[in-house]
Formats: C-alpha cells, sequence, structure tokens
C-alpha cells in the first residue's frame, strides 16, 4: 500500500516532547482488521511478541493471599458508571488552551496556598502565619510553596531550596530553606507546605519541622453493588515500539472476552508520540485514521455485556497535546463506551475510582529530594503526596514533556477526598498497596518496549461504606 503523504515525519526535538502532533485525518469508516493489517506495511517484532512464554502469569497480589474468582454470576447487571465532579463541559468547547495570562496563573497558585494554607492552620491549631522573610530569631511558622533556585543548579536540591511566600502574608518573596537540621523530609517543586524555623539573619529560614496538609479520609458512600465487580484495566502504548501491528491490543481484547467484566477502563496513549513509526512518519494512514482503526476494533470486537472506560493521553499523537486532556469525540459510539477526560473520578454504584494516564509518579520520582528512613515505602510517599496535596498533578513547573493548562488543570485536576480505589499507570515498576485507606494500583503498561507489559484485574465488593478490593496484576 502507497505510503499516505500527510504522514509527515516529525521535526527533530527534545525526546518526549510532542511535535507536529495533529493532522488533519478524515473520519472515514474502515472494516475490522486483523492485527496484521493494522499497519500492512509496517513488520516489527510482533512475532517476539507471540512467541513469549510468560502471558497470563501474575506478579502481584493484594492481598497476597488472595483468591480471585472471576465467574460472572449476574451477566445481566450492568454497573452505572457516572462521572465526579466538574462536568466536561468546558473541555470538549473549543478554547484556546496555553493562553492563560501570567497574572491568572498567580492568582490561582496563590489561591491554592491559601485553601491549602487554611487546613494546615487546622491540623496546626493556629491562627495565623507569618511572613517568611521576616528577621527573627524565635522559631515561627510560614506556609509557602516550595521553588527551585536557578541560580543554584536547574534541580531541585539542598542548595536550591526555596519557600515562596503568598503575596498577603509575604509580599510574594522566596526565602531559601536551611533543612540540615531535619531528620527526615520529603520536598518537589510545587509542594505546598507550612515550615516552622527561625531567620536569624532574615535572608535565609533555618527550619526545624515541615508540616504537610491533612490528608483527608476515604469518601464515605452509599454502595449499591448488586455482587462482585470485576474490572480489567489497561494502560497504553497498546503496540510494540517499532510497529503498529497492536497485537498486544488484540491479545488484551481476547481477555476481556474470555473473563466478560463488568467494566474495563483503557487510557491511552493508543496512537504513542514515542512510536518509532510514528516519529519517523511511517504511516499507512494519517494519524487520525489509525486512531479510528483502533477505535473500531475495541468497539466490534469487546463485548456488548462489558461496560468500557476509554481514557485518553497527551501522549496520542492525534489529539490534544495538553494535560487536562479533554475526552475522545466519537460520534458513532456504542451505548457500552464511555469517554471521559484525563484525569477524571468515576462514580460506579457508589465506589469511587480516581485515575490518569499521566504518568505522575515518574514525574514525582526525578524531581522529588528526600531523607526517609532506611526500608521506607518510596512509592506510597510519592502517592500521598496526591492526596495532601488535592491534586492529580501537584508538580509546578511540570515536567518538560507536559504542557498543563493552568486554568482548567484547576478544575479538572483536584482531587478533594481520598476515593476507594487509584489508577496511576506508570513506567515505575508495578505496584499494588494501600495508601491512607485507598487501594492504589500500578498496573505499569500494556507494552513495554518491543516486549508484552501488564494490565490488571480487580474484584470489588462492598456495603453500606464499605468497599473491598481485591486485585492481582498480570502479564498480557
Amino acid at each position: 500500500m502507497a505510503k499516505s503523504s500527510v504522514g509527515a515525519k516529525r521535526t527533530s526535538g527534545l525526546e518526549g516532547t510532542p511535535q507536529n502532533k495533529r493532522l488533519a485525518g478524515l473520519g472515514q469508516a474502515y472494516p475490522v482488521h486483523s492485527p496484521s493489517v493494522f499497519s500492512p506495511s509496517t513488520p516489527g517484532t510482533s512475532s517476539k511478541f507471540s512467541t513469549r512464554n510468560n502471558s497470563g502469569e501474575i506478579v502481584a497480589k493484594y492481598p497476597a493471599d488472595a483468591v480471585l474468582d472471576w465467574t460472572r454470576p449476574n451477566e445481566r447487571w450492568q454497573p452505572k458508571i457516572q462521572l465526579h465532579g466538574t462536568a466536561e463541559t468546558k473541555l470538549t468547547t473549543k478554547y484556546n488552551y496555553m493562553f492563560s495570562r501570567m497574572r491568572d496563573k498567580f492568582d490561582m497558585l496563590e489561591e491554592q496556598i491559601n485553601v491549602i494554607g487554611d487546613l494546615i492552620k487546622g491540623k496546626l491549631g493556629i491562627e495565623e502565619f507569618e511572613s517568611n522573610n521576616v528577621l527573627k530569631s524565635d522559631a515561627f511558622q510560614t506556609i509557602g510553596r516550595i521553588c527551585c533556585d536557578a541560580t543554584s543548579g536547574s534541580r531541585l536540591n539542598t542548595a536550591s531550596l526555596l519557600l515562596e511566600g503568598t503575596r498577603m502574608i509575604s509580599s510574594g518573596q522566596s526565602v531559601p530553606l536551611d533543612v540540615s537540621q531535619l531528620k527526615e523530609f520529603s520536598f518537589f517543586p510545587g509542594q505546598v507546605v507550612a515550615v516552622e524555623g527561625s531567620n536569624p539573619t532574615g535572608k535565609k529560614m533555618v527550619v526545624t519541622s515541615v508540616t504537610t496538609p491533612p490528608i483527608n479520609p476515604v469518601f464515605k458512600t452509599d454502595v449499591s453493588l448488586e455482587g462482585p465487580l470485576n474490572v480489567m484495566v489497561a494502560c497504553g502504548p497498546f503496540t510494540l515500539s517499532d510497529d503498529l501491528e497492536f497485537a498486544p491490543l488484540v491479545e488484551f481484547i481476547q481477555q476481556i472476552n474470555t473473563i466478560l467484566p463488568h467494566l474495563v477502563i483503557i487510557m491511552g496513549p493508543f496512537l504513542d508520540v514515542k512510536n518509532k513509526k510514528v516519529e519517523s512518519g511511517e504511516l499507512d494512514h494519517t494519524y487520525q485514521e489509525q486512531f479510528e482503526i483502533v477505535m473500531k476494533e475495541l468497539q466490534t470486537k469487546i463485548s456488548n455485556h462489558v461496560q468500557v472506560c476509554v481514557i485518553p493521553s497527551w501522549r496520542d499523537v492525534h489529539y490534544r497535546a495538553v494535560y487536562p486532556t479533554p475526552p475522545f469525540q466519537q460520534e458513532n459510539k456504542l451505548p457500552n463506551f464511555h469517554f471521559f477526560s484525563d484525569p477524571c473520578v468515576l462514580n460506579v454504584e457508589g465506589v469511587f475510582i480516581a485515575l490518569t494516564s499521566t504518568d505522575i509518579l515518574f514525574h514525582l520520582s526525578k524531581e522529588e529530594i528526600s531523607v526517609a528512613p532506611p526500608g521506607s515505602d518510596r512509592m506510597g510517599r510519592l502517592v500521598s503526596h496526591l492526596f495532601s496535596q488535592q491534586s492529580f498533578y501537584p508538580l509546578n513547573p511540570p515536567a518538560e514533556e507536559m504542557s498543563v493548562d493552568m486554568e482548567h488543570a484547576d478544575d479538572y485536576c483536584k482531587l478533594t477526598f481520598t476515593p476507594h480505589l487509584l489508577l496511576v499507570p506508570s513506567d515505575l515498576r508495578f505496584f499494588i498497596k494501600n495508601v491512607n485507606g485507598c487501594v492504589v494500583i500500578n498496573s505499569e503498561r500494556a507494552v513495554k518496549g518491543i516486549s508484552g507489559g501488564t494490565y490488571s484485574r480487580l474484584q470489588i465488593t462492598g456495603e453500606g461504606s464499605s468497599v473491598q478490593v481485591k486485585a492481582e496484576v498480570v502479564r498480557i
């Protein structure tokens, strides 16, 4: 098949940074494709994938002794899926993202510190904070946002730690922090904290203690499940990094139709900007056409007894390279398919599931500096930052590859309560753990380079306001 002229090569640039992200593809209908003809002239390493010998291996369980029965007792029961929080109207209408004024960004950051500061004042039992730059030898409490002093290095370290105060309390000034007296700490850019210490010179604050915001308890709700809720979760990419044959996606669909869970959550990227064929422009279709082929495969092959939630990613080359990412717009979607934004919180019969396809854990792990006791739970600590900062993406400035629209993030990226379940797929190693009463699952990705990855299977039960989760991470 001749190459499409619109499948142009991307310009060179920083790896992982989306460039030339959209091409004008037409929503043309296509017949159902097998993996070998998703992209007919792009042979890759799918033969290696097909000869793997660890398919179906369970690599993590929660609890460790959990025994799961995937038999679906009530085939007719279809769980009701609702979006919790702000309606996605602002995201789905046309708008010029990344056009926020500097003053508006400042006001949003200021408001964030004020809101979290009120929570910390309640935790500390104090009335007000003091200015961070006041000359004072006695200990005092102040509030602010962790920043990096660029003159001391491009990355956050103990020599470049700054606390940026608010306009009302500290006249918007920043003060360097001396944390040499702290036995343990965890900081990252954008984190709102209260610090106690002295400022004997008026130029540097000697910190003796740090207070993070309180974490809200798990959301109390009336659970109305008619039995065990079986869920499968996978995060893209769904094709090997050097082809567009989508063999892992076909395998995942087969697993869905074998188990027939009540709910499947599929997170992008579907057409990954980091795929080698996409980067080089070696496609037989436009980006939009290739994506439509993938969606066609999902909607025609997955049983209509299964509810499917589709979540986009800023890494989807055919779509908007912005976070929060609007839901995919599908004109002819099937009744059992639901399209939501990234991030979002779903209410499934009283069970609250928070999720994001963006790798916030990896981004935090690159920017966080910490001193912690030996054997401490680093992944649990990174997750707890999301809960304490009440945000799906508390890192500011964001990772270099990210384009965060501050105005819409203020509406759609808040995590103001602890959900029953948090899905945070990451390039970091898979895990399932309980963090502050929430079951957190990192199922990694369906593909890792040129080999198959992992997905997760969950069984959720509940009665009254109590929710129990059993889960496992499985090789695809």
